[in-house]
């Protein structure tokens, strides 16, 4: 039993404009090459986070600014980020007494984390930094259950600020 004449044509009308797409598809002179991936620049440099920092931790958003505040009256006894031999930063780990070298990890998706050499970026290890500007960073601890313990940490510089502009008047 075969296929009316007009369903024939039909399915062969169809194959027809399928193998057509297909052929077009291939003519292109359009060469697709591999997509050349370059890591994102971390928005703080290690260099960036060598100094003494005033440091404070909170749990709730609400509780940010009074925690920044909190944090540069810590600069009476700062905490000290110095330089590593190997580009990091020599930091204490969550529950770690003494402090090691941690490398600034960058990732593709433009996140920056803080942690050990030989572990990727995004480590439970590590902590991310969530904010930076001129004065200060702050991270969180990628670990739930570190996080929950420290909370979000926020470093202020204790450097000093530079004083306003003097204005006379002529």
């Amino acid at each position: 039993m075969g296929l009316a004449k007009g369903s024939r044509v039909h399915l062969h009308m169809s194959l027809m404009l399928a193998g057509a797409a297909l052929l077009g598809a291939c003519a292109g002179d359009d060469v697709v090459s591999p997509a050349v991936t370059t890591p994102a620049l971390p928005p703080v440099m290690a260099e960036q986070l060598v100094g003494r920092w005033g440091l404070g931790a909170y749990h709730r958003d609400s509780d940010r600014e009074r925690t920044i505040k909190e944090a540069r009256a810590q600069c009476r006894n700062p905490y000290v980020i110095k330089a590593g031999n190997e580009g990091g930063i020599i930091m204490n780990l969550a529950d770690e007494k003494e402090p090691r070298e941690l490398l600034v990890k960058p990732t593709q998706e433009g996140r920056t984390f803080i942690g050990p050499a030989d572990r990727p970026p995004g480590d439970l290890t590590d902590m991310e930094i969530v904010a930076v500007d001129d004065t200060s960073f702050t991270v969180q601890w990628v670990d739930p259950e570190v996080s929950s313990r420290y909370g979000t940490m926020v470093y202020v510089s204790c450097a000093p600020r530079p004083a306003p502009a003097r204005t006379t008047a002529r």
